[in-house]
């Protein structure tokens, strides 16, 4: 590798981290707490290490969630009152991934589609360390 190509690959990654950093986009060691004392949802969590803009999670339902319960749909609703991500589910299926907003409060809609009804609103916080 030559001198100029390492200084191209430094100068690349520089402009990266700083380009994320300046726009509030590079979050480290995200979390996420959510849903708790649910017919529905039996747990949320994250492994990345860092996220950028948003945080990987997996949802887990519970048995009775996409048989029981009916739910078809997962919504998620960023602070302020927008659709964030939605993820159509299966019967049986009791794990989903979901992405939901870096270091907020959103809302996780668990509805019924066939017949239009909310079967859980449950909130869910993501937190971090901002970098920059």
């Amino acid at each position: 590798m030559t001198a100029a190509h390492t200084r191209r690959v430094v100068l690349t990654g520089i402009v990266l981290l700083l380009a994320l950093g300046a726009s509030g986009c590079l979050t480290l060691q995200p979390t996420v707490a959510g849903p708790s004392d649910s017919a529905v949802f039996d747990g949320i969590s994250t492994s990345e290490p860092w996220s950028s803009g948003h945080v990987t999670t997996t949802v887990k339902l519970s048995e009775a969630a996409t048989t029981d319960k009916g739910v078809t749909k997962l919504t998620v609703v960023d602070a302020s009152g927008e659709s964030y991500d939605t993820a159509t589910l299966d019967s049986g299926q009791t794990t989903t991934t979901m992405f939901f907003p870096t270091n907020q409060t959103s809302t996780l809609l668990a509805t019924n589609t066939v017949n239009g009804t909310v079967v859980e609103k449950r909130s869910v916080t993501t937190s971090g360390n901002k970098l920059i």
